[in-house]
Parts: C-alpha cells; structure tokens; sequence
C-alpha cells in the first residue's frame, strides 16, 4: 500500500487489517524515505561521469570550475524540495 491509499482509507473512515499504528509506523519510514532523497549528494566521481556522459565535458579536461558549478546546481535544487 502507498500513502495515497492509506490517505484514501483513512478518509473512508477505516482502514480494515490496519491499525493506527501502522499506518503512523509507515508515514514515518515514508518521510525517512524523503529526508534521504532530499540529503543525497553526488561524490566528485559521480558528477563527473554524468557531465561524461551527456558530452558536457571530456574527462581529461575537466576542472574545479565544473565541480564548483554543479555542486551550486544541487543544493539549489536540493533547497526547492
């Protein structure tokens, strides 16, 4: 079950097999999920194989510039989440 279902069921005023708890236990271990999407960031590697892949540079050319740069990428996206 996903959270829209259990938000459908509760709004129905009853959620049969389930207790409250578990659908608290289980909009907690949801918003741990989240919190771990939002923190997750990229190792210099990682950002580097993406720019390699979509030809944005070429490995042996690359620079702090191109770090610096996607680094400030990520946390503002990390920051609209």
């Amino acid at each position: 079950m996903n959270a829209n279902e259990l938000a459908d069921r509760l709004e129905q005023g009853h959620w049969e097999g389930g207790t409250r708890e578990q659908a608290a236990t289980m909009l907690r271990q949801q918003q741990a999920e989240i919190e771990a999407l939002k923190a997750k960031t990229l190792t210099d590697e990682e950002i580097l194989n993406i720019a390699h892949q979509i030809r944005l540079i070429d490995r042996q050319t690359a620079d702090d510039g191109h770090l610096y740069f996607a680094r400030a990428v990520i946390k503002e996206v990390n920051g609209k989440c």
